[in-house]
């Protein structure tokens, strides 16, 4: 019985290492198009659709400044005040829920 659980605890272990192993991914790329809820990339080989949530961090330069100046005008801040079509960009996400979740989008 306990060599039965300890083979249950390590293949319990095991897959829950296997599905946070490279939980995050990357993708590089050039914008297409900004939505309220979303972003698609065009990479070199691929293009990428990725969900955006309140959760979604933007790094871009001025993106704190714009924000506070967003709050202080009392206005909510949207994907499209931040990241552009065209500009070039990297972003970390992961796939849950079965959709793929923008985590940090690095505007460049």
């Amino acid at each position: 019985m306990t060599k039965r659980l300890v083979v249950l605890a390590v293949a319990v272990l095991l897959a829950g290492g296997l599905a946070h192993a490279g939980d995050t991914m990357e993708a590089k790329g050039k914008v297409k198009s900004v939505s309220g809820n979303s972003l698609t990339v065009a990479g070199a080989d691929a293009e990428w659709t990725f969900d955006v949530s309140s959760k979604t961090v933007v790094k871009a330069e001025g993106a704190s400044h714009k924000m506070k100046d967003l709050d202080d005008a009392g206005a909510a801040a949207t994907l499209a005040e931040f990241v552009k079509v065209d500009q070039s960009v990297t972003v970390q996400y992961a796939k849950e829920d079965g959709k793929t979740w923008a985590r940090e989008i690095r505007v460049h």
